[in-house]
């Protein structure tokens, strides 16, 4: 393999956590000396991200992208009626066949039915295709489950961040998917390999952490907060602590304020400094109605912290209930209250359910995550 392109096709939102995983590729193709390109939709906060690579010599192209944000009504018409029809003429005359190979990052799991990218498929040599969600209860239209097959189909292998999305689309489409495999998104923080201490108590209180995009259709903050805000919470020795940013933060700030809650739950935006969150916190959780493998819920098991999770994605496969810490049913207010009851019982047991996810992470995460992932595509 003498040259590689990664396509991303997140567009909702400048960075995200399923680009971690092919950056992380690519990153390691150049230290192979392997000519890198990179295709992304033109977000000026995407840029930062990038500096490391064109350093290194990485090629990076971006896809006309004026006016994605929307943020009133010239900027929406605009994006629907020019920069569609940019897209669509530069994806047109992008020539793919230069490229011995190429990576193909959806955010989700059918971004690639979607125009301009439907063909795209036809003029690729060879291509890896990934996905980092699914929906359980979806239900494709018959022109994009016969694109989505094909892309499948002809992929050298499809590679998602969980198993489940195997086992959900192959029934969703009534398909086989016999090229498929699972890879774990590498760390964003450093990898650890000994205990994290864990932390004393803050002002006498459990700090209790949340680290999601905000948005309550997936990740269910809103009824976390609610949570929060029964009773019981109310007069426990705890905070919660919700990290991150999105199109729901004006709700969920108003939900905190109609409920009485700006002394016990705080935004607190995104950080960067996700390793010392983690390390000040007693319990992490990532009880979401819709994930398939969040990079959170490793990096607090890396950071010796037990975690709360729901029964999605492959979130089960790591987390056993009273070991390292516990399942919840949904991410629905009663299925939330209810597990964190549980663990609330049992906080004298954190910090060693901590040191029992440590093992966990240790025993399941590779050495390598890029090059686990550069084997798979090399494949013949």
């Amino acid at each position: 393999m003498q040259s590689i392109l990664f396509i991303s096709l997140m567009n909702s939102d400048p960075w995200g956590g399923s680009e971690v995983q092919w950056f992380s590729l690519a990153k390691y193709c150049l230290e192979k000396k392997i000519s890198v390109s990179c295709l992304l939709y033109d977000w000026k906060e995407k840029k930062k991200y990038l500096e490391g690579l064109e350093k290194e010599g990485a090629t990076i192209f971006f896809i006309p992208n004026k006016g994605r944000a929307k943020k009133d009504f010239l900027e929406r018409l605009r994006f629907e009626w020019i920069t569609r029809l940019q897209q669509k003429i530069f994806i047109k005359k992008f020539n793919f066949s230069t490229y011995d190979f190429v990576v193909v990052n959806q955010g989700g799991f059918m971004e690639v039915t979607n125009n301009p990218w439907k063909n795209v498929y036809t003029k690729l040599k060879s291509y890896c295709l990934t996905y980092h969600n699914y929906t359980l209860n979806f239900t494709f239209k018959p022109e994009k489950a016969k694109l989505l097959k094909a892309w499948i189909k002809n992929a050298h292998i499809n590679i998602g961040d969980a198993e489940r999305i195997k086992e959900v689309l192959e029934k969703q489409l009534e398909i086989e998917i016999s090229n498929f495999k699972a890879i774990v998104n590498p760390l964003t923080i450093e990898k650890t390999n000994v205990f994290t201490n864990y932390p004393s108590l803050q002002n006498g209180n459990f700090k209790i952490i949340m680290l999601a995009q905000l948005d309550v259709s997936r990740k269910a903050q809103d009824n976390l907060i609610k949570v929060f805000a029964l009773p019981q919470w109310q007069n426990r020795n705890a905070i919660l602590e919700i990290y991150g940013d999105g199109e729901h933060y004006q709700l969920l700030k108003n939900l905190i304020y109609q409920n009485n809650l700006s002394e016990k739950v705080f935004l607190k935006g995104n950080t960067k400094e996700v390793a010392k969150v983690i390390e000040s916190s007693h319990l992490v959780l990532q009880i979401t109605h819709r994930d398939a493998m969040p990079i959170s819920v490793v990096e607090a098991m890396s950071k010796s912290r037990a975690v709360v999770v729901s029964n999605v994605g492959d979130m089960p496969l790591w987390v056993r209930n009273d070991f390292n810490g516990w399942v919840s049913p949904s991410a629905s207010e009663l299925d939330i209250a209810n597990v964190l009851e549980i663990a609330w019982s049992k906080k004298e047991n954190w910090e060693q359910m901590g040191k029992n996810a440590f093992d966990t992470f240790t025993s399941k995460y590779p050495i390598s995550v890029a090059e686990e992932f550069f084997t798979l595509i090399s494949k013949t």
